[in-house]
């Protein structure tokens, strides 16, 4: 995965992150979905090479990814109703960055095992991203920390009931904007500094 592939799944995640609940518990569902998506696209980008149909690849591609999306979200309906019901479109938005990003802006189709681990570093940055992301969210915004369980969302409260400080702002979608701004600001700076360190040394 080239790092310019990384940029972009990752400018897809911060805009993702914005329209989801500000719940941990959320942010394991969806790092969840992106892991299994990548796992069996991956297997299914084999099999179509396998199969040498790649004409037909690019559409292949979109309609298994959106179709292990609707078979993830059933399941989520029998265990967790409500928070299928919430998420809504939400849980089709990792497919879209998986399909974009993962699987169709590589032009050649590697061996199964280099594509495996070519595909997993972009979930591993979402992952890692989106669960700092609601966890602080979650922390700060409701005083709570949630996991998800059978039929409904654990809660931990961290904070009295009537906390009502100026962190409550970060659990809206305006404040959920600010912080991914600041996030994306962050990746940027630090991607800035590691292509000076990588040219510093070449220079050497």
């Amino acid at each position: 995965m080239t790092r310019k592939a990384i940029s972009i799944y990752m400018t897809a995640t911060c805009a993702m992150a914005i329209v989801i609940p500000g719940r941990f518990a959320i942010g394991i569902i969806i790092a969840t979905e992106v892991f299994l998506l990548t796992v069996f696209g991956t297997l299914f980008s084999a099999l179509l090479k396998t199969l040498r149909i790649n004409e037909l690849r690019t559409a292949a591609m979109c309609a298994f990814l959106v179709s292990f999306t609707v078979l993830f979200k059933q399941l989520l309906i029998l265990f967790m109703p409500e928070t299928a019901l919430q998420l809504s479109f939400v849980l089709y938005l990792p497919s879209i960055s998986s399909f974009t990003t993962v699987f169709l802006i590589k032009e050649k189709q590697p061996p199964l095992k280099t594509d495996f681990l070519g595909n997993f570093a972009p979930p591993l940055i979402f992952t890692v991203y989106m669960l700092v992301f609601v966890l602080i969210r979650d922390c700060i915004g409701y005083g709570t920390i949630t996991l998800p369980a059978p039929g409904k969302m654990i809660e931990i409260v961290l904070f009295p009931e009537n906390y009502s400080a100026a962190g409550t702002f970060f659990a809206t979608i305006p404040g959920a904007l600010v912080l991914s701004a600041l996030f994306l600001s962050l990746f940027l700076a630090m991607e800035k500094k590691f292509k000076i360190i990588i040219k510093a040394g070449i220079d050497k």
